[in-house]
């Protein structure tokens, strides 16, 4: 007993008056230990021929089941179904099988150590025992040591109770269901009204930076340094013009819009630029797509927006092309990516400008005094 003590071991007692009973016994008990511990799987006509037949006779079969060629117990309200115990003692059992011996001349224990709690309870264990012709007498299932009677009728974990176990099992996995269907909507919602609190300030910022900094790729032969420094000028003189015209006319600017939002992982950039921001494994990328809301979008009236639902390919680019919009190509914006906080978020603006012209910046934002903040933006990706 010092080792059980020692080690926190789960046990059962029991006493038999047949030393071929306990033989049996513990030639099946080490097999099931093989299997449970070692993850071995082994098929219905293995177990009916390992189980001797004094032991099946004391179990039920469904009509499906492979059974013995022999009588068994038919009273399904009182006796484990046979192949659900063998399920449960040689896979679902959340415990590790240690022993079975003898203590004296006709008494034994069979000793297990549980993983956790609730593991699935002594009662599996002590049905198999007891199917040996063996009486259990002292138990430890890690709760308590409790005294089991002898005069203890069929027990009442059968199979019934393996239905009524499934019929919980599934109202819980419905609850959880329903739970984290509920936790992903609020989630998404929080998203949503943090977008639409920054996209005046995240607007006004793409669209200087889309017109006034963005510089493609110089051609070939070209010195990029010096093609770079001709298009920033031209791009100053240009902007200062637009803006003067906007001002005039006391705006909109006219923008061609993707009016959903896609998913881009920038966890690595989030962490990079906030060096304090807390993101766990766990923190991982909601891969839902959402529609925005046209109607909070263009309550920021400086912008007018041209929604579209799709990318446009091939000549359906003209439209924003070699029309009147500030900003030729369309904007695309990603799903917001928080810390596990909710005190920081990076998102990213792209512009899709054609099949080998595009560009894209990294939004990254803040929660300042209760309200949500452009922290800075940069140069994401270009083509």
């Amino acid at each position: 007993m010092s080792e059980i003590i020692e080690n926190g071991y789960c046990y059962i007692e029991f006493h038999f008056t047949d030393e071929k009973n306990f033989e049996d016994l513990k030639h099946t008990f080490e097999i099931i230990k093989d299997t449970k511990n070692n993850s071995i799987k082994k098929d219905d006509a293995f177990w009916i021929k390992e189980f001797p037949e004094y032991a099946l006779e004391k179990f039920t079969f469904l009509d499906s089941d492979l059974k013995p060629s022999f009588h068994t117990n038919n009273n399904t309200q009182s006796k484990w179904h046979f192949y659900s115990l063998i399920e449960l003692l040689s896979i679902n059992y959340e415990i590790e099988y240690i022993d079975l011996k003898k203590t004296s001349n006709n008494q034994g224990i069979l000793i297990y150590d549980a993983y956790s709690y609730p593991y699935g309870g002594a009662d599996g264990l002590i049905n198999f025992i007891e199917s040996f012709n063996c009486n259990v007498k002292i138990y430890d299932d890690g709760t308590g040591i409790y005294t089991y009677p002898t005069d203890k009728k069929d027990s009442k974990w059968n199979l019934q109770w393996f239905k009524k176990l499934f019929k919980t099992a599934i109202l819980l996995f419905l609850l959880t269901s329903i739970i984290s269907c509920k936790n992903t909507e609020k989630d998404l919602q929080f998203e949503k009204d943090v977008l639409y609190e920054v996209y005046p300030a995240l607007i006004d910022s793409v669209w200087v930076n889309a017109v006034l900094t963005y510089v493609p790729p110089a051609p070939p032969g070209v010195d990029p340094s010096e093609y770079k420094l001709n298009r920033r000028n031209e791009s100053n003189k240009r902007f200062n013009r637009e803006l003067a015209e906007f001002k005039q006319k006391k705006f909109p600017v006219d923008l061609v819009f993707f009016d959903g939002v896609i998913i881009r992982d920038n966890s690595k950039e989030l962490q990079k630029h906030f060096k304090d921001a807390i993101i766990s494994k766990d923190n991982v990328t909601d891969t839902l797509e959402y529609k925005l809301d046209r109607k909070k979008l263009d309550t920021y009236t400086a912008f007018h927006l041209k929604y579209v639902s799709r990318i446009p390919r091939g000549n359906d680019r003209i439209f924003y092309n070699e029309c009147c919009y500030s900003v030729r190509g369309i904007i695309i914006l990603s799903r917001i990516q928080f810390d596990d906080e909710k005190k920081y978020g990076v998102l990213t603006a792209g512009i899709e400008c054609g099949g080998m012209c595009g560009y894209g910046y990294l939004i990254y934002i803040k929660k300042v005094n209760n309200k949500w903040v452009i922290d800075k933006i940069e140069d994401g990706w270009i083509v």
